[in-house]
C-alpha cells in the first residue's frame, strides 16, 4: 500500500522572527507555469517513514530523538495552509473534511547527527527475502531526505549561511 508524505522545510528568519518556507520553484513546461517543487514526492518510502513517524515495530530501525509531535505553533503560514487543505478535500466546490493527519517536525540538527550515528540501518525487507537471519544492511533511507534538504536549502539560502544554523531549521511533516 502507498502512502502519501508530505514534507515540508522551513528556516527560522531572526530578521523577522518568523520561519519561511524554503522551496525553490521549478517550471511546468506542461502547464506552462511556476510551481513549487515537492521536498520528497517518493510514495511508498516504508523505511524512512519508519523512522520519523519512530515506527520500531513496523520496520526495526534506530529511533531518531527530537522528533515533535503536533503543528509548531509558530509554523509558516504556506505549510499551515497546506495542513489545512490536506484535511478537507473540494467537492463540486464545497470543502469536506476527509481526516486530520498526524503531523510531526524534528530540526535538521537532530536529523543530521541521527544519519552520522547511523549511516546504514538493517535491511529487514531482503533478510525474508534471502530467508536469512544474517545481518543485512543498507544505506540509511534518512539520508535520501537529508539530501534533498540540503538542495532547497542550497537554493533558497544566501551564500550558504543554512549551514550556521541547522538548530534553526526544521522540517514538517506528516504521512497519509
Amino acid at each position: 500500500m502507498s502512502r502519501t508524505p508530505r514534507f515540508f522545510v522551513e528556516n527560522y528568519n531572526s530578521e523577522i522572527g518568523k520561519y519561511e518556507l524554503q522551496h525553490p520553484y521549478i517550471w511546468n513546461y506542461e502547464h506552462t507555469k511556476r510551481e513549487a517543487a515537492e521536498l520528497y514526492p517518493y510514495n511508498g518510502d516504508h523505511e524512512l517513514f519508519s523512522i520519523v513517524e519512530n515506527d520500531r515495530f513496523n520496520i526495526p530501525v534506530p529511533e531518531l530523538r527530537g522528533i515533535h509531535k503536533g503543528l509548531p505553533k509558530d509554523v509558516s503560514n504556506d505549510i499551515r495552509n497546506e495542513f489545512y487543505n490536506s484535511c478537507y478535500e473540494n467537492d463540486y466546490g464545497e470543502k469536506k473534511y476527509l481526516h486530520t493527519p498526524k503531523v510531526y517536525w524534528f530540526t535538521y540538527a537532530d536529523m543530521y547527527i541521527y544519519c552520522l550515528e547511523h549511516p546504514e540501518v538493517i535491511d529487514e525487507e531482503t533478510m525474508d527475502e534471502k530467508e536469512t537471519t544474517e545481518k543485512i544492511m543498507m544505506p540509511n533511507p534518512l539520508t535520501r531526505l537529508k539530501a534533498r534538504v540540503d538542495a532547497f536549502l542550497e537554493v533558497t539560502s544566501e551564500w550558504g549561511g543554512w549551514r550556521d544554523n541547522y538548530s534553526q531549521i526544521r522540517i514538517v511533516y506528516w504521512i497519509e
